[in-house]
C-alpha cells in the first residue's frame, strides 16, 4: 500500500513521507461493525489523504483537526463508515443507525437547552449554542471569532459567555453528519423526526450559514443536502449533495453582465433624449455621428449639484467619474453632504458635510435611523432648514438611504410659484425601504414611483441585484450605472508576493480567520501566509474597527485578495477589482453572497401589485436566520456581483483556496481584469456623459 503513494512524495522526502504514511495506517481503528469491507475502505481513505506538502492538488492539503476530528477515534471512524455509506448511495445501515444515534444522544446538550430529561430539541427554541464555546476553544487566538460569534450568540442575547478550559470531545461536522445519517433513516417511515434531524443539523451550521465549511471537511454531507431535505418536507428523503449544474455568469464571459446594464426597456428609456436633434441615444446603443449635446459647444457649460448622502460610494463614484472623463465638456460642480465622515474625503473634492447644515443632517439622520419622528415633521423641518440652500443649486443628488429622496421631491413641491422645479438624480445603493417605518411604507412607494417616472429625473441603481430588487418590489425597472472605485488611484503590485490579504468579513465570514490559520497550522510547509485586514487596522481589539490609515496603494501590494462575501456588492470588491488585483471567493454563492443589507427580509414589503405575469416567484430577500430557500438563492446569486463579473477566481473548499493561491497564473488574471476594467471604463463614461446632458436637457421642461 505505500507503495502506491510514494510516487507522490519524491520531491519532499520520500522516506519521511512513506514513514508518516506507515504511523498512519498503524494508527487505524478496528471496524468491527461493517467487517473487512470496511477496514479496506478505511485504507483506501486515508492512503487517498497524503501527508501535504505539495500543494498542487487540493487532496494534497491536510484537513485540520477541528475539522476532520480524525484524532477522536470514535469520531474518525463514524467518518469512515459514514462516507462509504453515502459513496453507496446513502445505503441504509443498522450498525452505522446506531452508532449516529449514540453520538446524537451523547453530545444533544451540546445543542438543545434543557435535556435535563434527556429529550431531543422539540422546537427551534430550545436550540442552544452551547457548541460555540467548543469551536471558541480552538479559535482564541482569532480575534475575529470574539467580535462577531461570541458577540452575536452571546452579548447580543444578553447571555453569559464561558469558555471552555479544555476540549469536551464535540465534533461539529461529525454531529451534523450524525444527524443526517439518522434522517435518511428515519424516512419515509418517520417523517416528522427526520424533519428535526435535518433541522437541528441547520442550526449547526450557524446563522447566515457562519460555520459551514462542510465541503472544505472529509465528512460526506453538504449544506446544500441539509436544506434541499427541508425544502422537500421529508416525504423521501433526497441524496443530492451539490446543485446541479451550478455555475456563475461571469464564468462564460461578459455578455450576460453587460446586457444588465443596457439601458433598454427600463424606466429612463422612455424619457426625452437629451441634446437637439440628432438626439443623444440611450447608453450602449449605437450613437450618430455627431450629435448636439450641451458639452459639444466651445465653452464647458456649468451646472451645481447638491448632495447629501449616509453613505458616499454611490456619489463618490459621480464625483469620480464626472471628473476625471468630462471635465472638458462640463464644469459640474458638486456641493457635498455626506455624513459617511470615514469616507467622504477619500473622494476629490471631498463630499464631507460641514458646518450647521452638517450638524442638521446628521440629526435628521439619528431621526430616521431611530424612527423617533413622523415623516412629515421630518420633511417640514427639512423643508424649513434647507430649502434655501437647495435652490442655489441645479440638481440635487440623494442616494443612501432612498427615503431622502423623498424629501427633495417634497421640496421640489415646496418651491415658490414660478421656480422651475430641479431634476433630482437617484443614485440607489441598497433597498429602498431601508429607515422607511411599516406605516410609511405604502405612502413612499407611491412617492418612489412618481420621483422615478417623473421626465425631470434620472433614477438608477449601482448594482444590478439592486434594480431587479425594485423591479421585483415596484414593477419599475431602473437601470444600473455600475461603480468603478477609481477613487483609488492605484492598481495592482504585489511586492508581498508570500502574504494573501483576506478582507473584512461579517457575520457570515466571521469563521474563516479561525479556519485558515488551522489550515496552515495542519500544512506548516504552505508557502504563503493570510493576513486579515482587520488585523491590518488594529491586530489587539475585538471591537469594529474600520480604516483611517491604510492607503490603497497598501492594500494592493499583496499576492491576492480573498473574500467571503457579506452581501450582493460591496465596495471592497469594486475597489480590488478596480486595482486589477486577483480576489478569490467561495464558488457556493447560492449562501454566501446572498445574505446582507440588500437582502434584509425586514426590507421586503409591501410591494406595489402591478400584477405583471413576468414578474419572478422567488423573493430578492433572505433571512439569514431560518432554513435557506436554496431554489430562490440560486436564482438570485447570479445577479450578485461575485457573480457577473469576468475573471473573479472561485474556491470550493479551504484546501482548492490553498492550490490555486499558488497555482493560478495571477499575472495573466489581472492582466484579463485590466482588459475588462478598461473596456468597461469607455462605456460607463458615454452613460455619465448622457447623465448630465439629461441634467441640462431638465431646463427645457416645465
Amino acid at each position: 500500500q505505500i507503495s502506491r503513494i510514494l510516487p507522490a512524495f519524491t520531491k519532499q522526502g520520500p522516506l519521511r513521507r512513506a514513514m508518516v504514511a506507515l504511523r498512519r495506517l498503524q494508527r487505524l481503528p478496528i471496524c468491527s461493525a461493517l467487517s473487512l469491507a470496511c477496514v479496506s475502505s478505511v485504507v483506501e481513505a486515508d492512503l487517498r489523504r497524503p501527508a501535504g506538502g505539495l500543494f498542487e492538488n487540493a487532496a494534497d492539503v491536510r484537513i485540520p483537526g477541528m475539522f476532520d476530528c480524525d484524532h477522536l477515534p470514535e469520531w474518525r471512524s463514524f467518518r469512515l463508515e459514514a462516507t462509504q455509506a453515502v459513496s453507496a448511495g446513502f445505503a441504509r445501515s443498522e450498525p452505522l443507525r446506531e452508532r449516529a444515534s449514540e453520538l446524537e444522544e451523547r453530545w444533544r446538550s451540546w445543542v438543545c437547552r434543557d435535556t435535563a430529561t434527556g429529550g431531543a430539541c422539540q422546537t427551534t427554541a430550545d436550540f442552544s449554542h452551547d457548541f460555540v464555546r467548543e469551536l471558541h476553544l480552538q479559535c482564541r487566538d482569532s480575534n475575529n471569532f470574539e467580535r462577531y460569534f461570541v458577540r452575536h450568540y452571546f452579548e447580543n442575547n444578553k447571555l453569559d459567555f464561558e469558555p471552555l478550559e479544555e476540549s469536551s470531545g464535540f465534533c461539529l461536522f461529525g454531529y451534523v453528519t450524525a444527524l443526517v445519517v439518522l434522517a435518511w433513516h428515519s424516512l419515509p417511515e418517520h417523517v416528522g423526526q427526520a424533519l428535526k434531524y435535518t433541522f437541528v443539523a441547520h442550526h449547526l451550521l450557524g446563522h447566515y450559514h457562519s460555520f459551514d465549511f462542510l465541503e472544505s471537511s472529509s465528512w460526506p454531507v453538504t449544506s446544500f443536502l441539509i436544506l434541499l431535505n427541508i425544502l422537500a418536507g421529508g416525504q423521501e428523503f433526497l441524496p443530492i449533495l451539490e446543485p446541479p449544474e451550478y455555475r456563475h455568469p461571469g464564468e462564460f464571459g461578459t455578455t450576460w453582465y453587460l446586457d444588465r446594464l443596457r439601458w433598454a426597456d427600463t424606466t429612463e428609456a422612455s424619457k426625452s433624449k437629451p441634446g437637439s436633434a440628432p438626439f443623444l441615444p440611450l447608453p450602449f446603443e449605437l450613437a450618430p455621428a455627431h450629435f448636439r449635446g450641451r458639452g459639444q459647444g466651445e465653452a464647458r457649460p456649468h451646472i451645481s449639484v447638491w448632495q447629501f448622502c449616509i453613505h458616499t460610494s454611490t456619489a463618490g463614484e459621480a464625483v469620480t467619474m464626472i471628473t476625471k472623463f468630462l471635465s472638458d465638456s462640463f464644469d459640474v460642480e458638486f456641493r457635498g453632504n455626506s455624513l459617511a465622515f470615514q469616507l467622504c474625503g477619500n473622494y476629490e473634492p471631498s463630499l464631507c458635510a460641514q458646518g450647521p447644515t452638517g450638524e442638521f443632517l446628521d440629526w435628521l439622520a439619528d431621526r430616521f435611523i431611530a424612527q423617533d419622528m413622523p415623516y412629515n415633521e421630518l420633511s417640514e423641518r427639512f423643508i424649513e432648514r434647507l430649502l434655501p440652500e437647495l435652490q442655489r443649486s441645479d440638481v440635487w443628488m440623494c442616494s443612501i438611504p432612498a427615503i431622502w429622496c423623498r424629501l427633495l421631491a417634497d421640496a421640489n413641491e415646496a418651491l415658490p410659484a414660478g421656480v422651475a422645479k430641479r431634476p433630482i438624480f437617484a443614485y440607489l445603493g441598497l433597498p429602498i425601504f431601508q429607515y422607511v417605518g411599516h406605516a410609511d411604507r405604502m405612502e413612499f412607494l407611491q412617492a418612489f414611483e412618481q420621483i422615478v417616472l417623473d421626465e425631470r429625473n434620472v433614477v438608477v441603481a449601482n448594482n444590478p441585484y439592486l434594480s431587479e430588487e425594485v423591479a421585483w418590489q415596484t414593477g419599475l425597472r431602473v437601470p444600473t450605472i455600475r461603480i468603478h472605485g477609481l477613487h483609488t488611484k492605484t492598481t495592482w503590485l504585489p511586492v508581498r508576493d508570500t502574504e494573501v490579504l483576506v478582507s473584512r468579513p461579517g457575520t457570515s465570514g466571521g469563521w474563516q480567520e479561525c479556519v485558515l490559520r488551522r489550515f496552515l497550522d495542519e500544512n506548516p510547509e504552505y508557502p504563503l501566509q493570510f493576513v486579515q485586514f482587520t488585523d491590518l487596522l488594529n491586530p489587539h481589539t475585538t471591537k469594529e474597527v474600520y480604516n483611517t490609515s491604510l492607503s490603497y496603494s497598501e492594500l494592493a501590494q499583496y499576492r491576492a485578495v480573498v473574500g467571503f462575501p457579506y452581501d450582493t456588492s460591496l465596495m471592497f470588491f469594486w475597489e480590488f477589482y478596480s486595482m486589477n488585483m486577483p480576489l478569490y471567493v467561495p464558488f457556493q454563492l447560492w449562501r454566501w453572497g446572498i445574505y446582507g443589507q440588500h437582502t434584509r427580509p425586514d426590507l421586503e414589503k409591501p410591494t406595489l401589485d402591478k400584477n405583471d405575469p413576468s414578474r419572478i416567484p422567488y423573493s430578492p430577500f433572505f433571512d439569514g436566520f431560518q432554513p435557506l430557500d436554496v431554489e430562490s438563492s440560486m436564482y438570485w446569486s447570479k445577479y450578485t456581483d461575485w457573480a457577473m463579473f469576468p475573471h473573479v477566481q472561485y474556491f470550493s473548499t479551504i484546501a482548492e483556496l490553498m492550490v490555486k493561491l499558488v497555482q493560478t497564473d495571477l499575472q495573466a488574471v489581472s492582466a484579463s481584469m485590466k482588459s475588462f476594467n478598461e473596456a468597461s471604463i469607455v462605456q460607463s463614461v458615454a452613460v455619465w456623459r448622457y447623465v448630465v446632458e439629461r441634467w441640462f436637457n431638465a431646463e427645457t421642461l416645465t
